[in-house]
């Protein structure tokens, strides 16, 4: 005789709920600028390995030195991401380098060097449309 559930388990997503905190920002002006930002940003190629998009719009997590903080609008924190205009290009997928920070951040940086170091040539790319990575 075999067990059987009176309900099917759910399959876990990995998209957090939106807040109703950050709802509110995204129907603002701002937040809508925000979005159309990021919009930007996943149509470059990849700042690390330079694979052509689309690609993920990273929110970087690394904290800088003291003297380089003026690079984030909103700097990362202990539960929180960074400004959505700190924003980076990287490719996605399991092999991926949006995949390998997450899963192996040591390895990324050794490759790579820190993501808050991609903030300025991302910038500088969506102002002149010039990729320069």
């Amino acid at each position: 005789m075999t067990l059987a559930r009176k309900t099917p388990l759910r399959a876990k997503t990995r998209i957090k709920p939106v807040s109703d905190k950050r709802r509110k920002h995204r129907s603002s002006a701002a937040g809508q600028a925000d979005l159309d930002y990021m919009r930007r940003v996943k149509a470059l190629p990849c700042c690390a390995c330079g694979k052509h998009g689309p690609t993920d719009a990273h929110h970087c997590r690394d904290l800088p030195d003291f003297n380089e903080r003026g690079l984030y609008t909103r700097l990362p924190g202990a539960g929180s991401k960074s400004g959505d205009r700190d924003t980076i290009p990287l490719c996605g997928g399991p092999s991926g380098c949006h995949s390998l920070f997450h899963k192996n951040r040591a390895e990324f940086h050794r490759r790579h060097g820190k993501d808050y170091g991609f903030i300025a040539p991302t910038r500088a790319a969506l102002s002149s449309m010039e990729i320069d990575f």
